[in-house]
C-alpha cells in the first residue's frame, strides 16, 4: 500500500509545510480545514487520518490523540501511520514507550518504500546491528531526501573507513544548512588531497562546498 492525499488532506499538508515556516494564516487555514479533516479521517480516509495525527501532534502538541489517528491509518496498512506511531512508541510520546512493537512498524513501513521509517529505524539500530546495515538504511533514506539522514550517514561512513563517500554526505548535509557537521567534516578533510575533497565534491554535486573546504583545510598543513 501507498500513501494517497487527497481533498482536503493534500490541501492540509500544503499548509502544515507553510506553518513550519512561520506563516500564521496558513496556522490558522489548518484550524478552519480541522473539521472537514476530522469527518475524512472518521470515514477511513487514511491521508485524512496521517494529516489529522500529524497536526495534534505538531500544531497541537497533543501526542495521545495523535497516537489514536495514526494508529487507525496503520491499521489500514498506511506506510505514514505506521512510521508515526512507531515514532510515537519509541520515545513513548503520548503512548507507552515500546521499542519491539516500534521497530517492527518502522521496518514495514520501511520494506513499503517509506524513507524517513529508514531512518528511523537505522536510528533505532544504531550501535545495535551491523553498521554496514545501519549505513545501507542511512544512504536509502538520504536518497530518498530524508536530509536529516546525511550527517549521521557521514559520521557512520567516516567510522567505517569511507571518507570520500562520507565528506560527500557532509558537503550534502551543509549544503541543505546543517553547519553543525563542519567541525566534523574539517576534521575528515584535513587527511584527505585537494583532489580527494574535490572528488567529494562533485559525487555531491557541491563543488562550492569542496572548494570552500579546500582553502579551509589548506591552513591547517
Amino acid at each position: 500500500m501507498t500513501d494517497h492525499f487527497s481533498g482536503p488532506a493534500a490541501t492540509a499538508l500544503s499548509l502544515m509545510a507553510a506553518a513550519q515556516r512561520g506563516d500564521d494564516a496558513a496556522a490558522d487555514r489548518l484550524g478552519e480545514l480541522m473539521p472537514a479533516l476530522t469527518a475524512a479521517a472518521e470515514a477511513g480516509d487514511t491521508g485524512a487520518q496521517n494529516v489529522v495525527g500529524g497536526i495534534l501532534l505538531e500544531h497541537a502538541g497533543n501526542p495521545a490523540d495523535a497516537a489514536y489517528w495514526f494508529g487507525k491509518a496503520a491499521a489500514a496498512g498506511s506506510p505514514s501511520g505506521k512510521r508515526s506511531l512507531g515514532h510515537l512508541l519509541a520515545d513513548g510520546l503520548g503512548v507507552p514507550q515500546d521499542l519491539p512493537e516500534a521497530e517492527r512498524l518502522f521496518r514495514e513501513a520501511a520494506d513499503a518504500g517509506d524513507a524517513h521509517a529508514r531512518f528511523n529505524l537505522a536510528r533505532l539500530w544504531w550501535g545495535k546491528r551491523e553498521p554496514a546495515t545501519v549505513a545501507g538504511l542511512l544512504r536509502s533514506a538520504a536518497e530518498g531526501g530524508v536530509e536529516e539522514a546525511y550527517g549521521p550517514l557521514g559520521d557512520l561512513l567516516t567510522a567505517m573507513g569511507h571518507g570520500l563517500e562520507a565528506l560527500a554526505w557532509y558537503f550534502r548535509s551543509v549544503h541543505a544548512g546543517d553547519a553543525d557537521v563542519l567541525h566534523d567534516a574539517i576534521t575528515l578533510a584535513r587527511g584527505l588531497t585537494d583532489e580527494d575533497i574535490r572528488h567529494a565534491g562533485d559525487l555531491a554535486d557541491c563543488p562550492g562546498e569542496a572548494e570552500a573546504m579546500v582553502k579551509t583545510v589548506r591552513k591547517y598543513r
